[in-house]
């Protein structure tokens, strides 16, 4: 009778044994794409990029099995709080999701030159409150069938003008360092709320270097740009370009928009400048019990980059002649090879530390006596 029992008990509990997970059964995934919430946008010039990462998963946490579609969309409104009315501008495709994807970076990019340079002043979307001031951008992921799931973030950029490039920059090297100069357009003009400031961006780049370097900031005007770019290293590559930036401001709300860079003009740094011509030179004689000589003296330069002077010396009807067999580093030479009765006529030149030499300095002159 009792074994009977435990196979009765058995046979009760076969169904559920060879279930593999206990529980109710699980509905099937709706294949809604999750929605997009890391969407940027970057203006530069007339083209704003979008980036985000495309949606893996569905609203249920499943990977996505169907193809679908990404909606780029955009609208135009005049304050940030205006309720933007969404049109679809261009369409990408949304792939199934393979075990081991993570989400890789889509990029749509959308041209606003028409819309910019549009007059009279730009419409904005219905009930958006007056001219746009703004382009809104949002990203919709759906399914095959059109549904999506959730709000995707949204991103703006101001519909402020930007000024055109210059079509070139010329560089020069001075004493001081390169000289960057560059034409540049009248600032735009055109019907908007927001304040608007127009400036130039000077950038350069050593030629090997990862980073360019932002030198300074100018404010636009109507006239030819001029600067001076006195930290470069000489006998060295650099490239220099030009890059228009709009300031904006509405309110308390600020940014700025980069304009299209200038082409890039290149240099090699070559330092063929002399120093200056040292003056105050001054020649006496002196008896000493050895043997005579001339002291010269004459006025320290003050050029950063001076390595030493040269000194020359002539008679009467002669060409100078350097004495000295290695730079003089001091504003000072004593000249032993005198002799008696002979009138000695001196300049000095100053050399820099890649070997350019200034011209000679207003010559002095020393008579050395018959005895």
């Amino acid at each position: 009778m009792r074994f009977s029992i435990t196979i009765i008990i058995l046979l009760a509990l076969m169904p559920s044994l060879g279930c593999g997970v206990p529980g109710a059964p699980q509905p099937p995934s709706t294949g809604i794409p999750k929605f997009v919430g890391d969407l940027k946008a970057l203006r530069k010039g007339d083209t704003v990029t979008l980036t985000w990462t495309t949606p893996t998963e569905t609203s249920d946490g499943e990977l996505i099995r169907k193809p679908g579609t990404m909606l780029v969309r955009r609208a135009l409104i005049a304050t940030p709080e205006a309720e933007p009315n969404f049109q679809t501008i261009s369409e990408l495709p949304l792939a199934p999701t393979l075990k081991d994807d993570r989400g890789a970076e889509a990029t749509a990019r959308d041209s606003l030159a028409e819309l910019l340079r549009s007059t009279p002043a730009r419409p904005g979307s219905p009930g958006s409150g007056g001219s746009a001031e703004y382009a809104v951008y949002s990203v919709m992921a759906q399914s095959r069938s059109g549904k999506s799931f959730g709000l995707p973030n949204r991103v703006s950029v101001p519909l402020v003008l930007t000024l055109p490039a210059p079509p070139k920059v010329q560089l020069e090297p001075i004493p001081a360092g390169i000289r960057v100069g560059w034409e540049q357009a009248w600032p735009p003009a055109g019907e908007s709320r927001l304040g608007a400031q127009y400036v130039w961006r000077i950038l350069r780049k050593q030629e090997g270097a990862a980073d360019a370097v932002m030198l300074r900031q100018l404010p636009a005007g109507h006239e030819a740009m001029v600067f001076v770019d006195a930290g470069i290293e000489w006998e060295k590559n650099y490239q220099y370009w030009i890059v228009p930036v709009t300031l904006w401001r509405d309110g308390s709300r600020h940014g700025e928009v980069e304009g299209d860079d200038s082409p890039m003009a290149s240099i090699f740094a070559h330092d063929s400048f002399p120093p200056a011509t040292p003056s105050g030179v001054q020649a006496v004689y002196s008896a000493a019990p050895e043997r005579s000589f001339i002291d010269i003296t004459w006025t320290p330069n003050i050029d950063p980059d001076l390595a030493g002077y040269n000194v020359y010396r002539r008679m009467a009807k002669e060409a100078p002649v350097r004495i000295n067999s290695e730079l003089v580093k001091t504003p000072r030479f004593a000249d032993p090879g005198v002799q008696p009765g002979i009138k000695y006529f001196y300049s000095v030149a100053a050399v820099d530390l890649r070997g350019n030499e200034s011209g000679r300095s207003e010559e002095t002159s020393e008579a050395v006596p018959k005895e």
